[in-house]
């Protein structure tokens, strides 16, 4: 009987690691991983060698191109990949959809790079160290570059794994090798930087060599069509951007550069940690997307399963940090970060709340169609964000304002959003299932 039920029970674990869910959730695990393992590698090495100021200065620049990605991304990693998900199986419309979001990105990075120009001749204290963010500028050139949001909607997840690995193995080597003191804070921020570029490329080759998706030349509707459908989700990114951006450019603003090392060294860590929920989120959400469009009962019982099984690993990162973060700092950074271990306590509870903000915003609200419900909630969240950090700022320190500031905002994020579901979820089942716009060639 007991071998009967062993060869059952493996049986099941064998099937259950074949179902198509469960491969793509393990190879962007291991994505994720390395994506944030070998910078996290590099993390205690850059915060020695370049010191709080200096590091400060490299976060301060990842900081600012940061709203660049929000404008050329413009909400097109959800609204592209629900599409592209929808029409995977033709090749001809997912060319179509691929080269009219192309189109859009690439006029919006020309855009971005010219604002940025104009941001360093006029604003001083950004002249001062306008190399530093030219050089951060080339992220933007690889996230707009980037096919992600392309392989996620055809559900080639393997792919993503295969432009991210190369790049980012090669980013880690070089660092160490050519980043020594305090100085070298611009060749910490090319190399950062030029990992982005490097990844892109191998994906675009990927697309173009191994899908056989094909440049068409997007007629203006389809392009208008992209911009109307991305704009609640472009606000609703903008939003979150200027929230996390915006507090790092103030503190800098008012307080030293060691402060803003101090905080960048704490939220590596944090948004290594939250960042975990992406590899199952990006999995899902195709799947979801589709789900949804055919059924919405079904798609709330698959999102109701999903619950637990995105959130309740985090339970886990947010204890250890409660109670273990001025170890991990006296192991990754020494002494000279002890502030970093407080900020990090502050913080500790946005591991969880942003899994759980994550089921009930992208698996129902986006994959359902609520773009302007979930930009409505960002939006608050957004003038919430600089009033608390107003009031705040008046009690403690800038540094653990901002810090306390980012723990209530992802707390109000996942209870606004659980809310609406509370709201609408029932009465979702019996609506019409949702028909994302498509992009077909003409």
């Amino acid at each position: 009987m007991r071998g009967a039920w062993d060869t059952r029970s493996s049986l099941r674990l064998f099937r259950l690691f074949q179902h198509r869910l469960v491969k793509d959730s393990l190879v962007l695990l291991g994505v994720q991983i390395t994506g944030y393992l070998l910078p996290l590698i590099t993390l205690p090495y850059l915060t020695r060698v370049l010191g709080p100021s200096s590091f400060g200065l490299l976060t301060l620049g990842s900081a600012l191109v940061l709203y660049f990605y929000v404008i050329t991304e413009y909400g097109f990693a959800v609204t592209g990949t629900r599409r592209v998900a929808i029409v995977q199986e033709d090749i001809s419309k997912v060319s179509a959809v691929y080269s009219a979001i192309m189109a859009c990105k690439l006029g919006l990075l020309v855009l971005c790079f010219l604002t940025l120009c104009g941001l360093l001749v006029w604003i001083p204290k950004l002249h001062q160290y306008w190399q530093l963010y030219l050089v951060s500028f080339l992220q933007v050139l690889g996230w707009c570059l980037s096919p992600t949001w392309l392989l996620q909607g055809m559900q080639r997840m393997r792919f993503i794994a295969y432009s991210d690995y190369g790049a980012k193995i090669v980013l880690v080597a070089m660092i160490f090798v050519l980043v020594h003191k305090p100085s070298d804070y611009l060749r910490a921020a090319a190399l950062q930087s030029g990992g982005f570029v490097i990844s892109a490329l191998i994906g675009m080759v990927l697309v173009f060599g191994v899908l056989k998706i094909r440049l068409v030349w997007p007629p203006f509707e389809e392009m208008k069509t992209a911009m109307i459908a991305g704009l609640p989700v472009f606000f609703s990114m903008a939003s979150l951007t200027a929230i996390s951006s915006t507090n790092t450019m103030i503190l800098g603003m008012v307080a030293q550069p060691d402060q803003v090392g101090f905080l960048g060294a704490g939220m590596r860590l944090i948004t290594a940690a939250r960042a975990l929920t992406n590899p199952i989120t990006t999995a899902v959400y195709p799947h979801m997307s589709r789900v949804a469009a055919r059924s919405r009962s079904e798609g709330i019982r698959m999102m109701q399963k999903q619950l637990l099984w995105t959130a309740a690993p985090f339970l886990l990162i947010t204890l250890v940090l409660a109670f273990f973060s001025p170890l991990v700092v006296q192991i990754l950074y020494r002494k000279a970060y002890a502030e970093t271990g407080v900020l990090l306590r502050i913080m500790c509870l946005t591991p969880f709340v942003h899994a759980v903000s994550m089921c009930f915003g992208t698996y129902y609200m986006l994959a359902f169609g609520y773009e302007k419900e979930w930009s409505k909630i960002v939006t608050r969240m957004l003038i919430l964000n600089f009033i608390t950090l107003f009031l705040l700022m008046l009690v403690m320190r800038p540094v653990r304002a901002v810090a306390a500031t980012t723990t209530i905002m992802d707390i109000y994020s996942a209870t606004a959003s659980y809310l609406f579901y509370r709201r609408t979820a029932k009465a979702a089942k019996t609506t019409r299932p949702v028909n994302a716009v498509e992009l077909t060639p003409k």
